[in-house]
């Protein structure tokens, strides 16, 4: 589909702009959207690695990690056998998988045009995943035993009781629920902002 594009990603045509002047114009292949679970297979990724970045999937807050890129996989692809780039880089490379479509194009790293996935890798995933179990382990951390139970049990009641408005969900069981939708961690997010 993209095909007809490649002349001219490489040679400038001239182009009548709206504002009345002609121009040579190069064309590129821009963001690709997608939900995590497609970034991770277009980028031939292994899925809870990042497919940005080259940090293993239980260190992402590690300092040391460069950017991910087609000439860093392909690089890795000559040098290491299947299993190691699977444990090791977190890289798919199975020889009956083509690889991305953009290796085809110029200026054009898969890696680079993947745009974050808002609702997983934002809203659940800042959140939910990140900010929420932070807190819970923290609070688990730096108290006595029972007392981080007292304490979770407040920020649920706190929840729980925060007041009836317009366009703002309630949680009257707290945030005790076990599947959270991007429609829960958004209003959780608010909700926690108003009851405090």
């Amino acid at each position: 589909m993209l095909d007809s594009l490649k002349p001219t990603m490489t040679q400038p045509e001239v182009v009548h702009c709206p504002d009345g002047h002609f121009r040579k114009a190069i064309y590129g292949i821009g963001p690709y959207i997608a939900d995590y679970p497609e970034q991770a297979l277009l980028a031939c990724v292994v899925q809870d690695w990042c497919t940005k970045c080259t940090a293993p999937a239980n260190k992402l807050d590690d300092d040391i990690c460069g950017r991910c890129s087609q000439e860093h996989t392909e690089m890795l692809v000559e040098e290491f056998e299947l299993g190691v780039l699977w444990d090791e880089y977190g890289l798919v490379v199975v020889r009956l998988f083509p690889p991305p479509f953009t290796n085809f194009f110029p200026r054009a790293d898969i890696h680079e045009l993947l745009s974050p996935d808002i609702l997983h890798q934002l809203i659940k995933g800042a959140f939910k995943d990140h900010i929420v179990t932070w807190v819970h382990d923290y609070i688990k951390a730096w108290h006595p035993e029972n007392e981080p139970n007292k304490i979770l049990d407040d920020i649920d009641q706190r929840i729980a009781l925060a007041p009836s408005f317009a366009g703002q969900r309630r949680f009257p069981e707290g945030r005790g629920f076990k599947q959270w939708t991007g429609d829960d961690s958004k209003a959780l997010n608010e909700g926690l902002f108003t009851c405090y």
